[in-house]
């Protein structure tokens, strides 16, 4: 996927150029092979969750994040879009080899569309809701979005 916002947009990794001064070629792809995890920190339903997303965690998705980095800058570098760019900024033109693409990629990384898997239904005790999408354990609260979905659906 690729998209492009006219704001600059990045992670808490690195600082991010004033408004009106960049832009964000966002790129990433729909099936990825690694899997996080949101565990409760404590019974305090006030304490925030530990989310680990970790990403990247399967070769597969850092080979295709690869790919997607590179389709990314093909795009940012057209000669159609000359005018309309000054110099890409992140990963930037000293980031060359494998293992800094790499680097960079692991920085960057996040999810921005259409999480799924963080809340299993199902009737069994590692269910998170029942089939009906109300949380067990919590009366009167339901469940409803992607994120009862044990996976994205596959792209088209």
């Amino acid at each position: 996927m690729l998209a492009c916002v006219v704001l600059p947009v990045t992670t808490e990794q690195f600082t991010a150029p004033p408004l009106g001064e960049a832009y964000t070629l966002m790129f990433g792809f729909t099936q990825p092979r690694s899997r996080g995890a949101i565990r409760l920190a404590s019974a305090d339903p006030k304490a925030s969750p530990l989310i680990d997303p970790n990403y990247l965690a399967e070769a597969y998705d850092r080979e295709v994040y690869l790919e997607a980095l590179a389709a990314a800058q093909a795009v940012g570098g057209a000669v159609a879009l000359a005018d309309w760019r000054a110099a890409e900024m992140l990963p930037g033109p000293a980031v060359e080899s494998r293992k800094e693409r790499l680097a960079f990629l692991e920085k960057a990384a996040f999810t921005h569309h259409h999480p799924v898997g963080s809340c299993r239904m199902g009737r069994d005790g590692a269910a998170v809701v029942g089939p009906d999408l109300r949380l067990h354990g919590i009366e009167g609260l339901h469940v409803c979005d992607a994120s009862v979905m044990p996976a994205s659906p596959p792209a088209r």
